[in-house]
């Protein structure tokens, strides 16, 4: 609860503000107010953000830390009051070229490396390329809080159901994929394959235990045959028990990214006998159609902001059914076991829960269970200040810039 209580929906907002300024959805993001370190001086939507230094904030100053690897960080930081930098300019730069780019020219202090151009900063090894480590340029990483997996909808005609074959089609279309092909070539090695649903660093994870499925389309193959799934026209395609067409269909976004998963999706399903298309539609739509039960497969991503395995077991909670749990899995004794966890504070007692619910995860195959995904971000020699957390995605109120650095490398 209190991991949740320090989210920003949580937060209160004054009620004549909401009244004034809210829109249809009672939203005022136009008109926000609060006592943070920054206020909001120009928004053009889609373009940029500018904050300003809120003059009215706290007497607050850089934090220590007991950390051996900060002290030269509070060595520098050292009392200087919050927030640092008096503006903040926030470019909104959706693809991922101009983005980099806007790094290397200097238009940018810091940013996170677009996934498929980590091979263009990052080698072999992971070591900042000459280009970047010339200029002194930072790196920071973390295994973020989040899992990418795809949900089989459990009341889809083809793929639902909680039957043996039911079971043993998702199972085939897990191992089936070509999760390390992907790794290698959409994410060039920034992801780890996923274990569990709890990902590392996180209360509830188990770095010595594993209920993934490996990429396997021999056994994918055979076990397809063993429940009846055959090719009985011929035509390369396997058909159900029953004889009627076998088709999958997965929701995608029109854009670059989900394009290179469809081509994967559609290579990897080929290989083991089996249809797949894909129905393209922008992301809220798609959110609409998963809540709503419309969608029969399809690939989400969910990142936690606090420390808590919590926010993951709940996806497959069956009275989350039409809000988080698009899969629509229902089965009283992972709700049994995910009410039993709520009690509980951190500690074996609830990892053991947490195990347990893991185990029915693998048991019935509600999930193609992804990838932990690995962030980097670059920081320029100019930024001072700068520590990845992972659950604090821009820490501005703790940055400083030291002109003279940043004037001499222009």
């Amino acid at each position: 609860m209190l991991g949740y209580l320090t989210q920003s929906p949580m937060a209160a907002v004054a009620r004549e503000v909401v009244e004034a300024y809210g829109d249809v959805n009672g939203w005022a993001q136009a008109n926000p107010v609060g006592t943070g370190p920054y206020q909001l001086k120009t928004w053009r939507r889609g373009q940029q953000i500018v904050l300003e230094a809120n003059p009215n904030y706290r007497d607050e100053t850089f934090p220590d830390s007991s950390d051996p690897a900060d002290r030269e960080l509070v060595a520098k930081m050292r009392g200087k009051k919050l927030p640092i930098v008096g503006r903040i300019e926030i470019s909104i730069i959706e693809e991922s070229n101009p983005r980099l780019l806007a790094f290397n020219s200097g238009a940018l202090d810091y940013v996170n490396v677009p996934s498929d151009l980590s091979d263009t900063v990052l080698d072999a090894a992971g070591h900042l390329r000459p280009a970047y480590a010339e200029r002194r340029v930072a790196i920071a990483r973390i295994t973020q809080p989040a899992l990418q997996y795809a949900y089989f909808n459990m009341d889809d005609p083809v793929i639902g159901g909680y039957s043996k074959e039911k079971i043993a089609l998702r199972r085939a279309i897990s191992m089936g994929f070509d999760r390390p092909q992907m790794i290698r070539v959409v994410y060039q090695g920034q992801a780890l394959p996923a274990t569990q649903p709890i990902p590392p660093n996180l209360p509830g994870h188990d770095d010595n235990w594993s209920v993934d499925l490996k990429y396997d389309p021999a056994a994918a193959k055979a076990l397809l045959d063993r429940f009846g799934y055959i090719d009985r026209d011929g035509d390369g395609y396997r058909e159900l028990p029953d004889g009627k067409p076998l088709t999958l269909v997965m929701a995608s976004t029109p854009s670059s990214r989900d394009r290179d998963f469809d081509e994967l999706w559609q290579k990897s399903m080929k290989a083991i006998g089996i249809r797949i298309e894909f129905l393209k539609s922008k992301f809220p739509d798609l959110l609409k159609m998963g809540k709503a039960g419309q969608l029969q497969l399809w690939r989400l991503g969910w990142i936690n902001l606090y420390a808590e395995g919590d926010a993951f077991v709940q996806l497959l909670y069956g009275p989350n059914i039409g809000q988080t749990n698009y899969s629509r899995f229902s089965l009283p004794e992972y709700d049994e076991l995910y009410r039993a966890s709520r009690r509980l504070p951190d500690g074996p007692e609830r990892n053991k829960i947490y195990r347990g619910m893991s185990e029915i995860v693998a048991a019935y195959n509600p999930w193609w269970l992804g990838f932990y995904t690995i962030e980097n971000t670059l920081v320029q020699p100019w930024v001072q200040g700068y520590k990845k957390h992972a659950y604090w995605e821009h820490p501005w109120k703790y940055l400083d810039v030291d002109l003279k650095r940043e004037q001499a490398a222009r």
